[in-house]
């Protein structure tokens, strides 16, 4: 199973960024942008390991911007997140996301549309049933349903399926070429992959017999170390998703949001919070660098997994979902 796991990483990755105490982990010495000084992308998702290299935390980042002129009071945090992740991690963003003017979130809907508070629990859907199961099997708990999306500073800036399909179309792409091209992706990851592991062998992930999942008192940690390793793959951007998913999942939703965005600041707003997948930040860093003269200013860390303390597994549950 978690060989399977690996294969389609991406997809996978992707359900848990789709719809979408942690504790402020101790941030490393403020990387500032400094005039004539080279700049480099931040991080948004990292692992933080032990002294035996073993992953015990899975973080993410809020990138805080301001105007590389230092003139005028914009700021802008782009808060990238994991869709899938320890209860407090979410309590400690809906307290964060109370500080913007603004706060600008993802969902593929139609325009203006928000998440009743607690979310929404369709088990007709394919893709709900499929989150409810890793929620239950890794021990952790949706976005969707922790995160308070009737707050009035939330604005909706996404895509809507019609929307996203059209945009598709406008390219030119139909379900054959998407096909061609998903496939001509898969085969390079594959290549890569296969190069990675032959500069270093000793890499390969942790392993996670799915039988054991119903045995192994500890099954769901392993499990979660597992996909913490492959979700650290978010980093590379356009190379973990491939071309065509990061036009289709992340380009155009962006742009789409970006938007918004230019709208917001022509209302006036100066404090704005971009709320998106962690995998979304590398597009909208490069924009707001690019476009609007803006340059990063500090950056903070959030415990999104924890990796080390022993949890309550959700096995029981899983089964009975599956009933």
């Amino acid at each position: 199973m978690l060989r399977h796991f690996v294969l389609f990483r991406a997809p996978l990755v992707l359900l848990g960024l789709s719809f979408v105490t942690p504790l402020l982990a101790e941030p490393p010495p403020a990387d500032k942008d400094q005039p004539g000084k080279k700049q480099t992308a931040s991080k948004f998702i990292r692992l933080q390991r032990n002294a035996e290299k073993q992953p015990i935390a899975l973080e993410t980042a809020t990138v805080r911007f301001v105007p590389a002129s230092g003139e005028g009071s914009l700021v802008v945090d782009l808060i990238g997140v994991v869709h899938i992740g320890d209860r407090a991690y979410y309590q400690r963003l809906n307290k964060q996301m109370e500080q913007y003017d603004v706060l600008l979130y993802e969902l593929v809907a139609p325009q203006g549309t928000r998440i009743p508070k607690g979310g929404k629990r369709n088990l007709d859907n394919p893709l709900a049933l499929i989150q409810q199961m890793l929620k239950l099997a890794l021990s952790l708990d949706l976005q969707t349903e922790q995160i308070d999306y009737t707050k009035k500073n939330f604005v909706h800036a996404d895509l809507s399926p019609e929307q996203m399909a059209e945009a598709i179309k406008n390219r030119g792409d139909d379900a054959l070429t998407l096909t061609l091209s998903l496939t001509v992706d898969l085969l390079r990851q594959q290549n890569l992959q296969q190069r990675k592991q032959e500069k270093n062998p000793h890499t390969e992930p942790l392993d996670v017999d799915p039988l054991a999942l119903f045995t192994d008192p500890e099954a769901a940690m392993k499990l979660k170390r597992t996909m913490a390793l492959q979700m650290e793959d978010l980093e590379s951007g356009t190379g973990a998703l491939g071309q065509t998913l990061n036009t289709i999942l992340i380009t155009d939703r962006n742009q789409a949001a970006i938007k918004v965005f230019q709208t917001e600041l022509a209302k006036g707003k100066k404090k704005i919070g971009i709320f998106y997948g962690a995998a979304h930040m590398p597009d909208f860093e490069k924009r707001l660098r690019g476009d609007f003269g803006l340059k990063r200013e500090s950056d903070q860390w959030l415990k999104a997994w924890d990796l080390e303390k022993p949890q309550k597994t959700g096995i029981e549950d899983l089964l009975k979902l599956l009933k």
